[in-house]
């Protein structure tokens, strides 16, 4: 405790006694005659109070009131776009003029690789030759777009000085014209569907708000974008995950009545150094609020009992579920001042209503919260966020309250049309077609008889008409093995829209029905993913297998509808599909689940294929091209997608707004 906070409160008691005395002296006129305190000690006291009254009024101006900061449910979480790093990078060299150098580099490196995928592409040529080409410039009659491949930099432009820079032009933004003008090019020479055009001269003017987060210039809350999670972005709460039914957060002056004290120590000091009645009853006036403000009683929040409903009892992702929450004061004392925040899981939406209420409670009374929320896999049970506070506001208590309420969002595994898989199988019956004859449906062969060949494939009618024996051989039909491999690195948890589920959720809802699909059509299934957190659930069957693999849809931390944290120690990378590769049994085909946002990911299939394993990609579109870094984003994923489909390895290239089943059936005909 500082010197500051004893002189404050032995101040409030020196002015409640001289408010008391006041009072005194206002009903007995003559009552102060015969007190034995001389005016040096009154001027002392005088002194003393306005120079710790100053003092607070210094603490008043240099802090702010203390209150529990609210989070915001009623905000969607958020997901990154692809492109905003592109977009980000040019923001911090055009505006911010920050890593000039560094930014320049990445992004003449990212665009001349994917210039070489292109002319590759359209010229079915080697790298060497693709490099050739577009040193050239023969790729394009674009000159701004052939220059920015062409020449040599100098040592000043290398340490992101250029001479046009540092004679005052702006050099920078000569590159983002250029960068911008060869990504349209490389669009149009690519051939890439693009839905939006842009104006170069409109996109410079863009603000961070719009070029990174797509937000608009008039809206007063893009700076509060959210990055992560809100429950511990936009709130001072330190976390909202506690299993205990009541925590109490803290108890805290709020500073509400700062200003007053401040007021009421330089009132009587000055008073009492000019003896000045009017100050000294003002002050001990002010004196009176202070107290007040400090004996009003603190409120308990113990005593509140929190129920939650849901209207219904086994939703499913994607689902809008009516929460119904109802808050009734037992504590038998009455709460005045009552702020209540509902901290809804940041895996779900608010899309009705407001998880929220600013109430007052009389002691046995109630108060409900209703709104509506779109639901997302797993399982959950979340607090209520309590701020209650007294008469005066002075003091302020939060808490978390946790209803007996859990809510378990489990993936249905339904089986919505047949999946279509390749011949690469097993030694148990399935459905899947070989080119080997036995038994089966499908007619294969006739062959000679073989003593201990089964009665029932005889060939008959070839018998009667000639006499020998012969055995029909049918089309074998076997179970395949196939493994459902998630992408579930933090660069896929991306989204087209702030609102809309990002690639991983997309990912997890379909695989839930082609894993139902793939099984009920006898296949082995498994289902694993690559990330810093295993996951491996090795193919099998049974109805035990297929319950499993509900559970682990709807709960492994992999599958996690939130990102994982990111990895700030690049020295201790792992490379996270190590453990799929040490389990996955070589006869297994492989569906992937991936938006394909980096090259990494088309690694992975391209390096699975090569190991044996017959790879179908699918991959949710959930590319955007408004901005720059968008629109080169897109470019990538075709140039990507393109570049599997060249070495034969089937890709669905999935747009969510579709059904996942009418896109099955349109590459079953293309494969076919």
């Amino acid at each position: 405790m500082d010197i500051e906070t004893v002189l404050n409160r032995l101040l409030i008691i020196i002015g409640a006694v001289l408010f008391v005395g006041a009072v005194a002296l206002i009903a007995v006129p003559g009552a102060g005659s015969g007190l034995p305190i001389g005016q040096e000690a009154i001027f002392l006291v005088g002194l003393l109070a306005a120079i710790t009254g100053l003092g607070v009024v210094r603490r008043r101006l240099r802090g702010d009131v203390e209150e529990t900061v609210t989070p915001n449910p009623e905000r969607p979480a958020g997901n990154p776009m692809p492109g905003e790093d592109v977009d980000r990078m040019l923001y911090e060299m055009t505006t911010l003029r920050q890593g000039v150098s560094e930014n320049r580099e990445h992004l003449e490196e990212r665009l001349e690789n994917l210039a070489v995928a292109v002319i590759r592409n359209r010229e079915d040529c080697s790298v060497e030759e693709a490099r050739r080409i577009l040193e050239s410039g023969e790729w394009t009659a674009n000159e701004q777009a052939a220059s920015f491949f062409q020449g040599e930099r100098t040592a000043a432009q290398e340490a992101g000085l250029s001479e046009s820079l540092l004679s005052g032009t702006d050099d920078v933004a000569s590159f983002e014209n250029q960068f911008r003008a060869t990504v349209e090019e490389l669009i149009e020479v690519g051939d890439v569907d693009v839905s939006h055009t842009v104006d170069t001269e409109e996109t410079q003017q863009r603000s961070l708000r719009e070029r990174i987060f797509g937000a608009s210039g008039d809206d007063e809350d893009g700076d509060d974008v959210v990055e992560t999670n809100w429950n511990e972005t936009h709130s001072s709460v330190p976390s909202f995950d506690t299993t205990e039914p009541f925590e109490d957060v803290a108890l805290q002056h709020t500073n509400r009545w700062l200003g007053v004290t401040a007021f009421a120590l330089v009132a009587i000091g000055l008073g009492a150094t000019t003896f000045n009645s009017g100050l000294l009853l003002a002050g001990t006036v002010g004196i009176a609020y202070t107290i007040y403000a400090r004996v009003s009683a603190v409120p308990r929040t113990e005593g509140l009992v929190v129920e939650r409903e849901y209207d219904t009892d086994d939703p499913e992702p994607g689902d809008l579920v009516d929460v119904t929450l109802t808050v009734r004061n037992e504590s038998g004392s009455m709460l005045p001042d009552l702020r209540l925040v509902d901290a809804v899981p940041d895996a779900f939406v608010v899309t009705d209503g407001v998880p929220r209420l600013h109430t007052a409670l009389q002691a046995g009374a109630q108060a409900q919260i209703e709104y509506t929320v779109r639901v997302e896999r797993g399982e959950y049970e979340w607090p209520l966020l309590v701020v209650a506070r007294d008469f005066s506001g002075g003091v302020e208590r939060t808490s978390l309250v946790t209803p007996e309420a859990e809510m378990r969002v489990i993936p249905p595994l339904r089986v919505t049309n047949d999946v279509p898989v390749r011949a690469q199988t097993t030694q148990y019956a399935g459905d899947v077609d070989t080119k080997q004859g036995g038994s089966g449906l499908e007619f294969h062969s006739v062959r000679e008889y073989r003593p201990g060949d089964p009665m029932n494939r005889i060939n008959w009618k070839q018998v009667a008409s000639t006499g020998d024996l012969a055995t029909i051989d049918f089309r074998q039909e076997k179970a395949a093995t196939v493994t459902i491999l998630f992408d579930t690195r933090q660069s896929a948890y991306i989204s087209d829209g702030v609102d809309k589920p990002h690639a991983v959720d997309l990912s997890v809802h379909a695989a839930s029905d082609v894993f139902g699909a793939l099984y009920d059509q006898g296949n082995l299934v498994g289902v694993a993913a690559f990330d810093t957190v295993p996951c491996w659930y090795a193919p099998g069957a049974g109805s035990s297998h297929l319950e499993n693999a509900r559970m682990l849809f709807a709960q492994h931390p992999a599958l996690s509808p939130r990102p994982p944290e990111r990895q700030d120690h690049e020295s201790q990378y792992i490379d996270p599909m190590t453990h799929v590769r040490r389990r996955l049994p070589s006869t297994s085909q492989i569906f992937l689940f991936s938006p394909l946002a980096d090259d990494y990911a088309a690694e992975v299939a391209r390096r699975l294929d090569s190991e044996g394993h017959l790879v179908t990609v699918i991959s949710p579109d959930v590319t955007v091209d408004e901005t720059v870094g968008q629109r080169l984003t897109r470019i990538e994923r075709t140039a990507r997608v393109r570049y599997l489909r060249e070495r034969g390895i089937r890709v669905m290239n999935w747009d969510p707004d579709e059904q996942l089943s009418l896109e099955i059936e349109k590459a079953q005909t293309r494969w076919a």
